[in-house]
C-alpha cells in the first residue's frame, strides 16, 4: 500500500532520482546538478510550490511536482502541474490519480483558482489520465524561449528574496554549542560547513554559495575580540522550515540537545493565518525560532 506526503529536507535525494528518472525517459537534457539543485529551492521555499512523493514501504513510487504562478486568465494564483511520474512497473495502479488528487488537495489549501499542465502530444496515457481527473484540453500549444539568467528573486504576493546575508552568532563554548546546533538544525535541512578560526557556518547541503540564501555563523570570527555572551532582549533567529512536521522535529530535536523551550510548535494567528512556529533558547540563551508560512494540508503537515 502506497502513501503521499510533501517532500522535506530528508526525501531530496529521493525526489531527485525520480525527476532524473522522468527527464530521461522523456529525453529532456537537464544535468543532475541542476535537478539537485531545483529541488533543493523548492523544499527551502513552500511558497513557490511543493513537490509530492508517493511511498510505499519506504521506497518511492511516484512524484508530482506543482510550482505556484498568478496569471490574468484566471484572475490570481494558478497551480502549474510541472512534473507527474510514476514508476514504469506501478502504472495502472492507481498511482498517478492519488498524485493528483493529492496535487488537487495542494493547490485548493493554496488558494488557487486552477491546476494547469502540458502533455506531449503522444502520449495517451497520460492524456487519459487527466481526462478521468476532470482536466479540459486547452486550444493551444505552449511556446518556450530559455533566458540566459532565469533567476527569479521575487514572487508576486509573497515576501521578496531576503536582502539579509548572514547572520553571526556569539557563543561562548563552540564546541559546546556546534554540538547543539548540528542536532538542532539538523531537521531543517542545514548543515556545518567550513569552519574558519572561531566560527562555524551552517547553510543547505552541498556548497555554500555565497550567491544564494544567507548563511547562520555561531563562534567569533576574530577569536581576540571575543568574550563573555548573554542573550539580546528582543532578538531572536528565526529559520524557514518547509512543513509543520520539521517545526516539531526541530523543537524536540533542540529540547533533546540541551536546548529550553520557549514557545511550544503551533499556529501563532496574531502573525497569520498560517504562522506555525516553535522557539527554544539555545545553550547560551539565545532565541532560536523555526517557522514554516504554508497552510495545513494532508500531505504537507
Amino acid at each position: 500500500m502506497f502513501h503521499v506526503e510533501q517532500v522535506t529536507p530528508k526525501d531530496h535525494a529521493k525526489a531527485v532520482r525520480l525527476l532524473q528518472a522522468q527527464f530521461d525517459e522523456h529525453q529532456i537534457s537537464l544535468s543532475a546538478e541542476s535537478v539537485d539543485r531545483a529541488v533543493a529551492r523548492l523544499i527551502e521555499m513552500p511558497e513557490r510550490g511543493v513537490l509530492l512523493l508517493a511511498l510505499e514501504s519506504g521506497v518511492p513510487v511516484g512524484l508530482a511536482a506543482i510550482a505556484y504562478t498568478w496569471t490574468l486568465e484566471h484572475g490570481g494564483s494558478v497551480a502549474w502541474l510541472d512534473e507527474l511520474y510514476v514508476v514504469p512497473e506501478r502504472r495502472g495502479q492507481g498511482l498517478g490519480t492519488a498524485l493528483l488528487g493529492a496535487a488537487r488537495k495542494v493547490a485548493t489549501d493554496a488558494g488557487c483558482a486552477a491546476i494547469e499542465l502540458e502533455v506531449d502530444a503522444t502520449h495517451r496515457r497520460a492524456e487519459n489520465l487527466y481526462r478521468r481527473a476532470g482536466f479540459e484540453p486547452l486550444r493551444r500549444s505552449r511556446w518556450s524561449l530559455r533566458l540566459a539568467s532565469s533567476r527569479s528573486w521575487t514572487f508576486p504576493g509573497h515576501r521578496p528574496f531576503a536582502s539579509l546575508d548572514h547572520i553571526s552568532l556569539g557563543v561562548n563554548d563552540l564546541a559546546r554549542s556546534k554540538a547543539f546546533y548540528d542536532a538542532a538544525l539538523a531537521p531543517l535541512g542545514l548543515v556545518a560547513h567550513v569552519q574558519v578560526p572561531g566560527e562555524v557556518a551552517y547553510g543547505p547541503r552541498g556548497d555554500l554559495n555565497v550567491d544564494e540564501g544567507f548563511a547562520f555563523y555561531i563562534g567569533f570570527e576574530d577569536p581576540s575580540a571575543k568574550r563573555q555572551v548573554s542573550p539580546s532582549a528582543g532578538f531572536h533567529v528565526a529559520l524557514r522550515a518547509p512543513t509543520r512536521e520539521v517545526v516539531r522535529r526541530f523543537y524536540e530535536t533542540a529540547l533533546a540537545a540541551g536546548g529550553r523551550d520557549n514557545g511550544p510548535p503551533g499556529l501563532r494567528p496574531n502573525y497569520h493565518a498560517n504562522y506555525y512556529g516553535a522557539f527554544v533558547l539555545d545553550l547560551d540563551g539565545h532565541h532560536i525560532e523555526a517557522v514554516c508560512h504554508a497552510p495545513e494540508s494532508e500531505v504537507g503537515a
